[in-house]
C-alpha cells in the first residue's frame, strides 16, 4: 500500500499497528528513551513494547519516526566461548580471497557494519523488513542497534536512519545477506524512491565460508546450529524460532501486545552478536590453521584452499588433516586431495608415497592404484611396478564392466608387451 493510500485511511480513522496505543507516561523528548520501567507482570493484558524494552527510543526523521533500541557491550563481553574483541585481533585481508573481494584488504573490522533483518516473510513482492538489526564497534564498546516498524508506514523513517548509519561504515558483514537481506533492503530503498549502494559495498557473507569449513562435519550450518556446535552458546528460553517471527509480527500489528515482539528483539540481537564471534572463528581458521582444529575441518579447509589456488597453504593444511584419528572415509579423501595437489604442482615423486599409503587402506576405490600405475609407466621407468599396480586395480574391479576396467585392461596389455610377455 502506498503512502497516499495510508494517509487517506488515517484521515478516515482507520489505524493499523500500534501507533495509537498510548505509551506509559514518562517525561521525555524526541530522540530519548520513551520509557524505562521494569517489565510488567504477565497478567494477560496487552503490554506495549516501551514497557518491556528499557531504552526503546522513538526516533524522529524527515520521513517520519520508528522505534530504535541500542544495547552497548564492553569489548571483553563473553558471547559463548569467545569474547567480542576476538574479531579485532584478526585482519579482514584474510577474508579478501575467500570472499573474492579485494577491497577488504584495506579495511579494519572497526569499519564494518553487521546487519540482520527480520521480515514479514520470504523474499518476494510485498515482503518488507519490519526489523533491521545492525551492530558495530565504537571506541571501547560494541553497539547493537535495532530499528523497528510500529507499522508498515514507518518504513521510510527506518530506511532514512539506516542510510545515515551506512554512510559511516563502508563494509558489511551478514549471514546469508548476499542472497536475502541485501536484495530485500535494496528493493525496499527503491520502492521508497531512495538511493542505495548496499549491493555494491565490500561484503563478507559468513554463510559461504561456514559451509566450506564445517558442512563436512556438521549436520547443519544454520547460525543457530553453529552457535551450539562451534560457538559454545545456548540461547535462553526468551528466544523464538525464526520461522515463527513473521506471524508474531502480524499478531503484534493486530493486538499491540509487545510480549512476543520483545522475544524477537532478543533473537535478532543474539544473531548480531553471534556473527561477531563466528567471523572471528572463520578468519582465524583460514589465517592460522592449528593442529588442534578438528581434522575434518582441516580437510575441508585444505580442499577450499586448493579451490582458491592457494596450493602451498593447502598442502600444509592437508598434511595437518591426514592423521590417524581421521575417520577412514575422510582419511582417504585427504590422501586423494594431497596426492592430486602434489601431482598438480609437478611433484609426482612426492605424491607416490601418498598414493601408496592410500592404496593400503582402499579396497573399493582404485584411484591410488591407477595413479601409481601411471607414474611407474610414464615417469618412474618401471613397467614391472606399473603392471603390478594395474593388476591390483583390476582385481579390485573384478566383475565390473566399467570404462575404467577397460582402460586398465588396455594398460595391462600395453605393459605386457613392454615386458615381453605378449
Amino acid at each position: 500500500m502506498n503512502q497516499e493510500a495510508l494517509a487517506r485511511l488515517r484521515r478516515l480513522g482507520v489505524v493499523r499497528g500500534t501507533r495509537h496505543l498510548k505509551p506509559v507516561s514518562h517525561p521525555s523528548t524526541a530522540g530519548q528513551s520513551v520509557v524505562t520501567p521494569p517489565r510488567a507482570p504477565d497478567d494477560g493484558e496487552p503490554q506495549p513494547l516501551p514497557a518491556l524494552l528499557p531504552g526503546l527510543t522513538l526516533a524522529e526523521t524527515p520521513e517520519g519516526a520508528c522505534f530504535v533500541l541500542d544495547r552497548v557491550y564492553p569489548l571483553h563481553h563473553q558471547h559463548g566461548s569467545d569474547r567480542l574483541d576476538s574479531l579485532l585481533q584478526q585482519q579482514p585481508g584474510y577474508a579478501a580471497t575467500f570472499c573474492a573481494e579485494p577491497r577488504l584488504e584495506s579495511l579494519d573490522f572497526r569499519e564494518f557494519l553487521f546487519l540482520d533483518t527480520e521480515t514479514t516473510g520470504l523474499a518476494g513482492a510485498g515482503t518488507l523488513a519490519f526489523m533491521v538489526g545492525v551492530a558495530f564497534f565504537e571506541g571501547d564498546a560494541f553497539v547493537t542497534r535495532q530499528y523497528f516498524l510500529r507499522d508498515h508506514g514507518d518504513e521510510p523513517a527506518m530506511l532514512y536512519l539506516l542510510d545515515e548509519l551506512l554512510a559511516q561504515r563502508p563494509a558489511l558483514i551478514t549471514f546469508n545477506g548476499r542472497s536475502f537481506d541485501l536484495p530485500l533492503l535494496d528493493g525496499r530503498f527503491l520502492l521508497n524512491r531512495m538511493l542505495s549502494d548496499l549491493r555494491d559495498r565490500p561484503h563478507m557473507d559468513l554463510l559461504l565460508p561456514a559451509r566450506r569449513l564445517w558442512r563436512l562435519r556438521l549436520d547443519s550450518c544454520a547460525l543457530s546450529a553453529l552457535e551450539r556446535s562451534l560457538l559454545g552458546l545456548q540461547r535462553s528460553q526468551e528466544d523464538v524460532p525464526g520461522w515463527l517471527i513473521p506471524s508474531l509480527y502480524n499478531q503484534y500489528l493486530l493486538t499491540g501486545d509487545g510480549r512476543e515482539m520483545a522475544r524477537v528483539f532478543y533473537h535478532n540481537r543474539i544473531d548480531l552478536l553471534s556473527m561477531v564471534t563466528l567471523a572471528a572463528r572463520i578468519v582465524r581458521q583460514v589465517a592460522a590453521p592449528d593442529p588442534g582444529d578438528h581434522p575434518i575441518d582441516l580437510l575441508a579447509l585444505g580442499r577450499w584452499l586448493v579451490h582458491l589456488g592457494r596450493f602451498a597453504e593447502a598442502e600444509q593444511v592437508l598434511r595437518l588433516a591426514v592423521v590417524p584419528e581421521l575417520p577412514t572415509p575422510f582419511y582417504q579423501q585427504g590422501l586423494i586431495q594431497l596426492g592430486q595437489l602434489l601431482k598438480r604442482v609437478g611433484r609426482r615423486h612426492e605424491a607416490v608415497t601418498v598414493w601408496q599409503q592410500l592404496a593400503c587402506t582402499s579396497f573399493d576405490d582404485v584411484t591410488a592404484h591407477v595413479e601409481l600405475a601411471k607414474y611407474y609407466e610414464w615417469h618412474g621407468n618401471d613397467p614391472a611396478a606399473a603392471h603390478m599396480w594395474t593388476e591390483q586395480a583390476l582385481s579390485l574391479l573384478a566383475g565390473s564392466q566399467s570404462s575404467l576396467r577397460s582402460e586398465l585392461e588396455h594398460r595391462r596389455h600395453r605393459l605386457e608387451r613392454k615386458l615381453g610377455r605378449d
